[in-house]
């Protein structure tokens, strides 16, 4: 059976696991949230690096097939550092712009400020001509959802969203993503995001036995092993939740309606 990790700083990356499920129902997913160090949007770009591999080397250990990162901040760091250190294909999430450049003529970029300010943006954009972009950095959303989901606290958007008028908005975070019919309404526009387009890059890559840039493993690990104590399904597919958030992350994949079908 198919393994693959997928990672993100806290809640934001269910909404692309969701996506991956959807596409691939027959993989093992282990979904591993940071959300103890959430959000990663604003954080220093080594601390984020550190954190990032350190998860990595838990999917290691599991001996995946291949990890998701679900964070646009963490590709947008740190990317590259993850395929040269992983021994397994590295799918990253980047935002939606290109299929917004090809509908739309205006187009908001919301994005933490770790994404906002990165080339790795800046290079998508330059790439889609005829398209204006505006990219906004929002440092208290991704924290504010986070908190909503997890710990009920009280979420307004309107505080968090730039005015304007446009005629497409690109989710550039995970987190975004839970909300992106009451976004779509706020800007009475269409909402583009990554997960889908990840998914399909996914089940690309599965499917050519090609890689994101991995090398070939270093180390042997029993492909069998479930480093969760909890875990009693070694051999079926659907998801494993791992860390000291897995409770948290399950709950709010199991009860959000964004997930009542898969």
């Amino acid at each position: 059976m198919v393994r693959i990790g997928v990672f993100d700083s806290g809640i934001g990356g269910l909404t692309v696991l969701a996506a991956c499920r959807r596409l691939l129902p027959a993989v093992r997913f282990y979904y591993l949230g940071d959300n103890g160090h959430a959000p990663y949007g604003s954080r220093p770009r080594e601390e984020i690096a550190s954190l990032a591999l350190r998860a990595m080397g838990r999917f290691a250990r599991l001996g995946v097939d291949g990890a998701v990162i679900a964070c646009n901040t963490v590709t947008a760091v740190c990317i590259g550092r993850l395929r040269a250190a992983c021994g397994f294909p590295v799918i990253g999430m980047e935002p939606a712009v290109r299929p917004a450049a090809l509908a739309c003529k205006h187009v908001l970029v919301l994005a933490t400020p770790r994404t906002a300010e990165s080339g790795r943006l800046q290079a998508l954009i330059a790439r889609c001509r005829g398209c204006n972009f505006e990219v906004c950095a929002l440092p208290h959303l991704a924290g504010a959802i986070e908190g909503a989901l997890t710990r009920g606290e009280r979420l307004t958007l309107s505080d968090h969203l730039p005015r304007g008028l446009y005629d497409g908005v690109v989710l550039g975070c995970t987190h975004y993503a839970f909300f992106r019919e009451e976004i779509a309404r706020f800007y009475g526009c269409k909402v583009f995001d990554g997960g889908e387009g990840t998914a399909r890059r996914l089940k690309s890559v599965l499917k050519l036995g090609m890689d994101d840039h991995a090398k070939p493993p270093q180390t042997t690990v029993n492909p069998n092993i479930c480093f969760n104590q909890n875990c009693k399904e070694r051999g079926a597919k659907g998801v494993i939740f791992l860390g000291k958030s897995r409770k948290i992350n399950e709950s709010v994949y199991k009860t959000n309606i964004c997930f009542r079908k898969i």
